[in-house]
C-alpha cells in the first residue's frame, strides 16, 4: 500500500504496508454496477483501499490476477467486478489500456452509422 504525499511541490509516495500475493483471499470490489475506487482485500484481516481511479481499480485487479495465474495458480476470489472488463479475452480489455478500448468503441460506432446510413432497397 503506498501514500501519497505532496510536499510543495514535489510529489512523492511512500510504502505504508506490504503483502505477499499467496496470501491474499480476496479481492472485493464493493459494487459491480457503480464506477467507484473502492474495494477490499482480503488476507488474515479486511483492508479498505481506494484507488486513484475506477479504471485502475480494475488494472489492479486485473495484474494481481495475472500474477497469480502466472505464478501461484490457486483460486483467487475476485468479486464484485464487472466480468466484461475484468477478463483478458474480453473485447473491451487491452494491453494499452483505455486508448485501444476508445479506439475500438470509435470504430464500432462509425460502423453503426455508416450502416444506418445505407438505403434499405
Amino acid at each position: 500500500m503506498v501514500k501519497h504525499l505532496r510536499v510543495d511541490r514535489e510529489e512523492k509516495y511512500e510504502i505504508v504496508e506490504k503483502w505477499f500475493l499467496k496470501d491474499l483471499e480476496m479481492i472485493d470490489g464493493k459494487e459491480a454496477d457503480t464506477d467507484n475506487p473502492y474495494f477490499d482485500m482480503h488476507f488474515h484481516k479486511v483492508y479498505n483501499l481506494e484507488a486513484y481511479s475506477c479504471a485502475s481499480k480494475y488494472t489492479f485487479a486485473r495484474t494481481l490476477n495475472k500474477l497469480n495465474e502466472m505464478y501461484l495458480k490457486k483460486d483467487l476470489k475476485i468479486v464484485n467486478f464487472d466480468e466484461t472488463y475484468l477478463n483478458d479475452d474480453s473485447i473491451w480489455s487491452s494491453n494499452n489500456r483505455d486508448c485501444l478500448v476508445l479506439v475500438r468503441i470509435c470504430f464500432y460506432a462509425s460502423n453503426l452509422l455508416c450502416l444506418s446510413l445505407c438505403p434499405l432497397s
